[in-house]
């Protein structure tokens, strides 16, 4: 390991949940077993960022319905930062954690902080490149849970980022126990209820592009990156990089139609304003520069060569400039979020 986890990273404690027979809540994969990567342990203090207190009421709302001997399926969970809070809430509840996510390098950080922990299992969905696809839930979890099904299933700042919410949705709706209730937040979709000057979070990326654009035609100390400017098929490349990282926001509607259509009824739907510092917001952001604003000295997967360091650093000054002038030199921003309550229907009485 490159360096020593943080005492708060690692966790531990005895309790007398039990897995269904057969389940193996670790399993043994080669994914399992690397270094954890620097740049992964850096996304997991993202949690320190004051607008990660969108997770609040989601928070609220498990420890209110999770019971002794439930099992919770985390979607997405990333580096585990929703169990992270949630445990201090209800350490000794005897709750089965299930974390899923497609990225080994934040389960990895997820299975460093809860590997002791007996409640907590782990299940990565791999890339099946042959088949151009994640695998699927059904695919992951294993008979024994499958055949039980789980109490809750939560998906935290992540829901947007799903291409087939339906084909989402449908496995949801098929791990779940009659009753099972799924709760949903998202900073980045389209609510009509929205408060005046609210963002959805990831609309300031093409924000920051559109000033970007045009500090590097103002400004000669930028003059060498203008020729990219010209180039419609580059500027379009790089901009289909952008909108596969920073999904366009998609209406609210869109949402909950996906999940009645799998058969999961919308109990509620509420919004909250989430205030957002803007130099974390600014901190996020360049840990995804390449996909910002990759034009501004190319990417290496785009144009076949890294960016220079000293066109890294224009990239961020220009970042930080646009981000200046949207928020017009504000430290803070109000963002929308949204959550989204469903649930099963319970068993025929």
């Amino acid at each position: 390991m490159s360096k020593p986890l943080p005492a708060r990273l690692r966790a531990g404690s005895r309790s007398e949940f039990r897995w269904p027979a057969g389940l193996r809540p670790i399993p043994d994969e080669d994914w399992t077993r690397p270094e954890i990567e620097d740049t992964a342990l850096a996304y997991d203090h993202v949690e320190q960022h004051g607008w990660y207190s969108n997770l609040d009421p989601t928070v609220d709302d498990l420890a209110q319905t999770v019971r002794d001997g439930d099992i919770v399926l985390d979607y997405s969970a990333g580096t585990g930062i929703l169990l992270d809070r949630l445990r201090l809430r209800i350490f000794e509840r005897q709750v089965g954690w299930l974390l899923v996510d497609a990225s080994a390098k934040f389960l990895r950080v997820a299975l460093e902080k809860y590997r002791d922990d007996p409640r907590v299992g782990v299940r990565l969905l791999r890339f099946l490149k042959d088949e151009k696809r994640l695998q699927t839930l059904d695919e992951v979890l294993g008979e024994p849970l499958l055949t039980r099904g789980v109490e809750v299933i939560v998906a935290a700042n992540a829901i947007h980022l799903y291409p087939d919410l339906d084909a989402v949705a449908a496995v949801w709706a098929r791990a779940l126990k009659p009753g099972g209730r799924v709760f949903i937040n998202s900073g980045n979709l389209r609510n009509p209820r929205a408060a005046a000057g609210e963002w959805i979070l990831d609309e300031t990326v093409w924000v920051i592009n559109d000033i970007a654009e045009g500090i590097v035609r103002s400004e000669p100390a930028y003059e060498q990156y203008r020729a990219v400017l010209d180039d419609s098929e580059r500027m379009r490349t790089h901009a289909q990089m952008r909108d596969r990282v920073f999904l366009k926001p998609r209406p609210l509607d869109y949402y909950t139609t996906a999940l009645s259509g799998a058969g999961l009824t919308v109990t509620e739907v509420r919004e909250k304003t989430i205030v957002a510092d803007v130099q974390e917001w600014f901190e996020f952001l360049t840990a995804y520069h390449d996909s910002v604003l990759g034009w501004v000295g190319g990417t290496k997967k785009l144009d076949g060569a890294p960016p220079s360091p000293e066109a890294v650093a224009d990239r961020l000054a220009i970042m930080r400039r646009a981000m200046e002038t949207i928020f017009a030199g504000r430290s803070s921003f109000n963002a929308c979020w949204t959550y989204i309550t469903c649930e099963k229907a319970p068993p025929e009485r």
